[in-house]
């Protein structure tokens, strides 16, 4: 095998491969890249054997062969490079890559690319188109509401369905529910699949890469057990595919879970929130971050109650419309969903103290977050 190719090219789709390599393997092969250069150009893989890349890069392939090498430490020579380009050879019978550029020159030894884990075949029952731009503002909308260790499987994952012409984006950590939901023209036959969130977050940086190449389609190809992304981006092509969590999604549009009918509305300025919020957090933040918002005529006031450091309170201008009240709640999670959000004013739709709330971007009605008041204790 003898390549020459773009360092900075190289180095974009690494960034990218290193998402899909094993990070706690017992086999060392799954922390290596796997390579094999042919008449068409550049062949990387890698994965983690849940998840699995696969990105074809143009090349001036001067003989042909494969190998697989530590995709880290073939990572971090590269990006020491200077050169605008690198020549990549193996020796085939000792299973050595030599990185070769005008100043530098380096020897990795490699694994033979035969012992290289099979990728699964990609799913072809079932194909849609999503706008990468799309599909990169739903994950980020949800991701940050889903743990990627839960006593319950499904709640690793995000739900990605299609309902009534819209695209939805749903992840819960059980304590908290964040639903995007946008119309996408998807005209296939309603689906609803749980994607691992460690995914989704990969493949949502595979669409901010390919917009940023301005390739504005992600083709998504799905069945019962895997699903899998494909882009074009410029001269490269990129393959994504993963298993998909088998399970029952909460049944989350249920009155008692995302209420529809409120008792009060209150509208502030989501960066005067945060600032109130992350005040009292110094107090909170060992304690679940508990903060309690009441209410008054025309301002809200976020107090910590008794703590063993002390107590504070602290009010921001409010437009409240209906009944007083008063509630506790995690002020992480506010602040979370106000990292996220684009819109200026910040809705809080409420019941009373016990029951789930919802926040909402005052200018995007296609997002939904739901969040357990707290009961301080």
């Amino acid at each position: 095998m003898k390549i020459t190719i773009e360092t900075a090219k190289l180095l974009e789709v690494i960034d990218l491969g290193l998402r899909f390599v094993s990070k706690n393997a017992t086999l060392p092969i799954l922390q290596n890249f796997y390579f094999k250069a042919a008449i068409d150009g550049l062949l990387l893989r890698a994965t983690d054997m849940e998840k699995y890349i696969e990105i074809e890069i143009p090349c001036k392939v001067i003989m042909e062969g494969a190998i697989t090498v530590n995709a880290r430490m073939f990572s971090d020579i590269i990006k020491t490079i200077e050169e605008k380009e690198v020549e990549i050879s193996v020796d085939q019978k000792s299973q050595v890559m030599t990185l070769k550029s005008a100043k530098d020159n380096f020897d990795i030894n490699g694994i033979a690319a035969s012992e290289y884990v099979a990728l699964p075949e990609m799913p072809n029952e079932n194909t849609l188109s999503v706008e990468t731009q799309l599909f990169a503002e739903g994950v980020s909308k949800v991701e940050y509401a889903v743990t990627e260790k839960n006593f319950s499987p499904v709640l690793t994952g995000v739900l990605l369905k299609a309902k009534e012409d819209n695209l939805i984006f749903v992840g819960t950590d059980s304590f908290r529910l964040s639903e995007f939901k946008a119309p996408s023209g998807i005209k296939e036959a309603d689906f609803a699949l749980i994607v691992p969130k460690v995914t989704m977050t990969d493949i949502q940086k595979i669409s901010e890469y390919a917009m940023s190449n301005e390739s504005e389609t992600l083709t998504v190809k799905y069945s019962e057990n895997l699903i899998a992304f494909q882009v074009q981006v410029k001269d490269m092509k990129i393959l994504a595919t993963s298993l998909l969590i088998q399970g029952n999604f909460p049944e989350y549009e249920r009155e008692e879970i995302m209420p529809k009918s409120f008792n009060t509305k209150i509208l502030v300025d989501k960066n005067l929130c945060e600032k109130a919020i992350r005040k009292i957090g110094i107090l909170t933040r060992d304690i679940n971050n508990y903060i309690q918002i009441e209410t008054t005529k025309d301002s809200i006031v976020i107090s910590s109650g008794k703590t063993d450091k002390g107590a504070g309170t602290t009010n921001i201008p409010a437009i409240i419309e209906g009944t007083s009240l008063s509630f506790g709640i995690n002020g992480k999670y506010i602040t979370d969903f106000i990292k996220i959000i684009k819109g200026d004013e910040l809705i809080f739709n409420v019941i009373d103290n016990q029951k789930p709330l919802i926040l909402m971007d005052k200018d995007d009605a296609s997002y939904r977050y739901v969040v357990r008041p707290l009961i301080n204790s």
